[in-house]
Parts: C-alpha cells; structure tokens; sequence
C-alpha cells in the first residue's frame, strides 16, 4: 500500500520548519541526514548504525526511529519495524507512523489488524490526508469500492492538492458505474501536473466514458450518471463533423459539465455536488474551456497542444485570474 510521505525528516530538513519531530542538536540532524541519504542507496544496515547513534544519545528522538523504522520496513525486518513504529506513536500519535504501521499488516495479508490500525490514527488525527488515502486504498484491494470512494473524499479534504486521491476517487466510482464522478475526479487530477504516462491512462479513461454506451445493467445513481454523459456527450457532436480529437473533447467535456451540474441535487453526495459538480459546471460557463480542455489532455497530443495553449499567453493569465477567484466548497 503507497504512503505519499517517504521521508519525514526530508520534509522536516528542506522546510526548517517547528514540527512534531524538529531536531535542535545539529549533530543529531547531520547523523540523520547520512542515514536518509544510505536508506535511499539502500544500504540499510548503514543507514540503522546512523539512527542508532543518535538514539544511543537521545532514546527518545523521534525522528531516528521513525526513519529507522522506515528502513527496517524496506528492509525487510518488519517485526522490528514494528516495534520502532508502536514507539513512535505511543509518544507522538504520529499519523505518518499509523500509516507504516497500518501498510506493514497490510502487506503481511493481516487486513483487520491494518484496518484497526489506520481507524486509531484517525480517531486522533480526523482530517490527515495520508491516512484516510491510505485506508481509500484499504478499501479499494478489499473491492469495497463505495467506501474507498468515500475515503478517498475524506483524503481530498484534507489536501485539495494531492493528485493520487483524485485517482483514488475516480478509480473507486468507475468501479461502481458513477462515470460522472470518475470523470470529473479524473479532469481535477489532470490538473495537478502527474506524469505523462498518468496522465495519457487518465486521458484514455475520460475518452472511454464520453463514448461509452450506459450499460442496461446499471441502476440508480450510476444508471443516471452514464445516460447523462451519453446524452449530452452525443448531442454536443450532433451535426459536426471533420473535428479534431481535442476539438470533439472539448465540445463534449462543455455539455457534459453542464449537464452533470444541472443535476447536482440528484447524486446523494454533496461533496460531489458542490466541490466537483459546481466547479466544473462554472468552467464550462466561461470562455475558457478550450483552453481548459487543451491543458487537461497535453497527452493526446503534446506538441500541438503546447504551442496552441503557448500562443494563448493573455488568454490563459485571464482563466488563471477567474479560477483564483473561485471559492469549492466540500460540503
């Protein structure tokens, strides 16, 4: 199971900032720092000495036993993983440490215990991003597809900004048949610069979902949202032809936008409705969706969608100016 945050002392190191772990003894930071740098060259038997000799001065360091029971995890040494993460969070409640302690159950098939595990740092941590994405995970390997959603929706409140959870979302609604929420999860994740090969899967996925057919054995929420986007989708091309692969999308992408926010009330979710739904219902109000639509699908088409958005310069700081202005709500 992935857990986002590889290194906290990383984090804590290149932002100097006052955290849980900070460390004033610049000894100590300098001994910590080796041991990130061998753990990652995967010397790990280096990497432990490192923490050891912090914590043979300072057995309370919080940091040298996370990042030791970090290694040990990759290591291989999970029982002694363990160890070192029940320590960190019988002092600190250290969400990051839940979330190792949670995956190493998780990987060794005990899937109650992980679950027990990532429940407990939520019930100190209630908003923390990187455990309710990895319990959105959890959910997704036990296929209980609806509650990883929901998790997933949990994980995006809690960092508007971390790609995986839009995946993690969108992943969990198609399962379901939700293709209206998987579609605008997947357009919001686009958004927030993932790799080209992520990006061109995503691209493929949106494709997929404008062109499908409902499936007749769909029912309730999910039946509604395929024959919205099969409706509007086809209508937006009614009588067009010659058009591009970008200029169809874009056509397409407007009238589903506008017809999923129509129906905002009709969704059972009002995190759908006002933090997807009405924000890509007001973007494809605007002007902008050709621009918008351009930058979402760069994949498809790399080299003639650069130069086309680069060509645009005033047009894309007026659409960056509008979305400053727009207020998501999440509930």
């Amino acid at each position: 199971m992935q857990s986002y945050h590889k290194s906290l002392l990383t984090f804590v190191l290149l932002f100097c900032s006052i955290t849980l772990f900070a460390q004033d003894n610049q000894t100590a930071n300098a001994l910590l720092k080796e041991g990130v740098a061998l753990n990652d060259a995967g010397k790990y038997a280096d990497a432990i000495a490192k923490y050891d000799e912090v914590l043979k001065s300072d057995p309370n360091n919080m940091t040298a036993l996370y990042e030791k029971a970090f290694t040990l995890t990759a290591w291989g040494k999970t029982d002694d993983a363990i160890t070192c993460f029940e320590k960190v969070i019988a002092k600190d409640n250290s969400p990051t440490a839940y979330v190792g302690l949670a995956n190493i159950y998780d990987n060794k098939g005990d899937f109650a215990k992980a679950k027990s595990i990532y429940m407990k740092g939520l019930s100190v941590s209630p908003k923390n991003n990187n455990l309710w994405f990895n319990l959105s995970v959890w959910y997704a390997r036990q296929k209980d597809y609806a509650q990883s959603q929901s998790a997933a929706a949990e994980a995006i409140k809690g960092n508007m900004k971390h790609a995986n959870s839009y995946r993690n979302y969108a992943v969990a609604a198609y399962q379901q048949g939700k293709n209206a929420e998987a579609l605008l999860a997947l357009s919001n994740y686009l958004t927030l610069g993932v790799q080209p090969y992520q990006a061109l899967g995503a691209c493929n996925i949106i494709k997929e979902i404008l062109n499908s057919n409902p499936n007749p054995k769909a029912d309730g929420v999910a039946k509604m949202e395929q024959q919205t986007i099969s409706t509007a989708s086809t209508a937006a091309l009614a009588g067009k032809t010659n058009l591009s692969q970008i200029d169809s999308l874009n056509l397409q992408l407007t009238a589903v936008y506008k017809a999923i926010k129509q129906q905002q009330d009709q969704y059972g979710s009002v995190f759908f409705s006002k933090y997807f739904g009405n924000y890509f219902g007001n973007i494809a109000g605007t002007n902008y969706m050709d621009i918008f639509t351009r930058y979402i699908t760069v994949s498809l088409s790399v080299a003639d969608n650069l130069a086309w958005l680069k060509a645009r310069p005033d047009n894309i700081k007026e659409f960056n100016t509008w979305l400053s202005t727009q207020k998501r709500q999440t509930e």
